[in-house]
């Protein structure tokens, strides 16, 4: 049997749907995520820098995500990727910069890989990178904004916030001077070389230096630059000249400068002044002379040491100097002959009194007929250079002031070593031309005949006579008393005239092998000297005779009748 319940009270309310849907909790958390992430991506953005991109020949030292960008040792950037050129000619280096570094890239901008370095201008730079490892340094420029730049190989000279002005050197060589060499002022360095324009070449070389404030307002428009390459050497009459401006630039070359006292005056020179670089400071002291009177001189002889740079002196003061050296042959006289260019510098001259044409090269002519004339000279014994002399040879031939080709003829006369040679060949001449071999055969013939006479027995018996003479004599003088009187006063000098016979026949005899001829001074004094002899032996004769006639005149004397 089936049973119905019964439900009794109120009927349930029926179900409210709510069709508007709220947001959990939940989602807050990715909500302020989002927001977060969005607020950082905003951050990074905001000081995020450019991207550049730099050119190097090669990525020594460089790393990606690594290498530093640094100006003054603050961080600019980081190197992002490296990359090889398309021809392989560069590394492209990406680099991405911060906020801070966007105002200073702009066009001149400068990089360069700070690495170990050893120049003779800067010596050892870099040595830190050794522990920290190579970085890009920066250097800002003041032009355009830009992004791409082509780095430098090699740190510049001068950075850009260095006080200063630039000025450009002109040489027709730029010798032992390159970037980083220093700049002198007064031997103090007050600059450097920046480098130099190679371009057109045939019209020299443009150097661009770099002085230091506030050192740059010394130059002025008549400064004078000159090449001050470490160890000068040069040569003149003076003899070796030594010149040593510092080590850095013995090392490194150099140029310094200096303004006449009297230029010093007036506004500085601007920025890009160009001044002529004068090859020493010999060269600057001879750019004040500004007129030169080219002449022609000719020389037969040898030229030997004469170069172009010689100085052409007058009475031992220069004038001016020697600008061409060359050989010429003279068909129509068949010779060769050496045509010397040279140029006189008459504002070396002092002029007293007035003679305007004396600048002008008018006197030249004047003095050429006074007898003006070049000569060859040794201006220096050590290296055998040679120099031009002007002079005036008042004897030398009539002459006057020739024209050349192009320039006036000044003439000339033998120099010295031609001179010189010349007397010696006409001595030789001279010598050559005597009868030598008569001469020598008469000489031979002389010294037989002396060595005849001074054989002959006539000779050896007079010796010995006298010998015996003189024996006897001394012999009777120690028997005599001191009472002889004036016979002991007459025999000194008999017996003195002896002994001087006899030491002049001696030396005759000594000296037969020195003379020759029929006529010779040995046969004179030696016929003198036997007349002496006979003389000296007749008085010892006549004494000897009186004393036998006459003994007892040893003892009293005799006072008369003894001569």
């Amino acid at each position: 049997m089936t049973e119905t319940a019964d439900h009794s009270g109120p009927a349930p309310a029926a179900p409210r749907i709510d069709r508007k849907r709220r947001l959990s909790p939940i989602w807050l958390v990715p909500i302020v995520a989002a927001l977060v992430g969005v607020y950082l991506a905003w951050i990074t953005f905001s000081e995020k820098g450019p991207t550049i991109t730099i050119s190097f020949q090669t990525a020594d030292g460089l790393e990606a995500g690594k290498t530093l960008i640094k100006h003054k040792e603050v961080v600019f950037g980081t190197v992002k990727s490296l990359a090889l050129s398309e021809d392989l000619s560069h590394v492209e280096v990406t680099a991405e910069m911060t906020k801070e570094a966007a105002p200073h890239l702009r066009q001149g901008t400068r990089f360069w890989v700070v690495r170990p370095r050893l120049s003779a201008s800067g010596g050892l730079t870099g040595f830190s990178t050794i522990v920290s490892g190579a970085f890009i340094e920066l250097d800002p420029g003041q032009g355009a904004s830009e992004r791409a730049y082509t780095g430098l190989e090699d740190p510049p000279v001068v950075r850009a916030d260095m006080p200063g002005t630039e000025f450009l050197l002109t040489a027709d060589r730029i010798g032992s001077v390159g970037a980083g060499s220093p700049i002198y002022f007064r031997d103090v360095q007050v600059g450097q070389v920046m480098g130099f324009d190679s371009t057109n070449l045939e019209a020299g070389v443009t150097i661009h230096a770099f002085i230091r404030a506030p050192y740059d307002r010394q130059v002025y428009p008549a400064t004078r630059f000159w090449n001050a390459a470490g160890i000068s050497l040069t040569t003149g009459p003076q003899g070796l000249k030594l010149q040593l401006e510092s080590i850095q630039a013995v090392l490194a070359g150099g140029v310094a400068f200096d303004t006449p006292a009297t230029a010093r005056t007036g506004e500085p020179a601007k920025a890009g002044t160009t001044f002529p670089l004068y090859k020493d400071q010999t060269s600057v002291e001879e750019a004040q002379y500004t007129i030169r009177l080219p002449y022609l001189v000719y020389f037969d002889g040898s030229v030997g040491g004469l170069a172009p740079g010689a100085a052409v002196e007058w009475r031992g003061i220069k004038v001016g100097q020697v600008t061409d050296v060359r050989l010429q042959y003279d068909v129509a006289q068949d010779r060769m002959r050496i045509p010397v260019v040279i140029e006189l510098e008459p504002q070396r001259i002092e002029l007293v009194g007035t003679d305007p044409g004396f600048g002008a090269g008018n006197a030249i002519a004047d003095f050429v007929r006074r007898g003006l004339r070049a000569q060859l000279k040794t201006g220096n014994l050590i290296t055998g250079q040679m120099v031009v002399t002007l002079d005036l040879y008042p004897d030398a031939a009539p002459a006057e002031l020739g024209m050349g080709d192009r320039y006036p003829v000044i003439p000339s006369v033998p120099g010295q070593l031609d001179s010189a040679m010349r007397s010696i060949n006409g001595i030789l001449d001279k010598v050559s031309a005597l009868p030598l071999d008569q001469l020598i055969q008469q000489a031979n013939a002389t010294l037989k005949s002396f060595e005849t006479l001074a054989a002959a027995p006539e000779i050896t018996d007079s010796l010995r006579s006298l010998a015996g003479t003189l024996a006897s004599t001394q012999q009777l003088l120690s028997q005599a008393n001191t009472d002889l009187g004036p016979v002991i006063e007459k025999l000194p000098p008999l017996l003195d005239a002896a002994q001087q016979a006899v030491r002049r026949l001696n030396g005759t005899l000594g000296s037969i092998t020195q003379g020759y001829g029929a006529d010779s001074t040995f046969k004179r004094d030696l016929t003198r000297l036997m007349s002496q002899v006979d003389d000296t032996l007749r008085s010892v004769r006549v004494l000897t005779d009186y004393l036998e006639q006459h003994p007892e005149a040893l003892i009293r004397g005799k006072t008369e009748g003894f001569n």
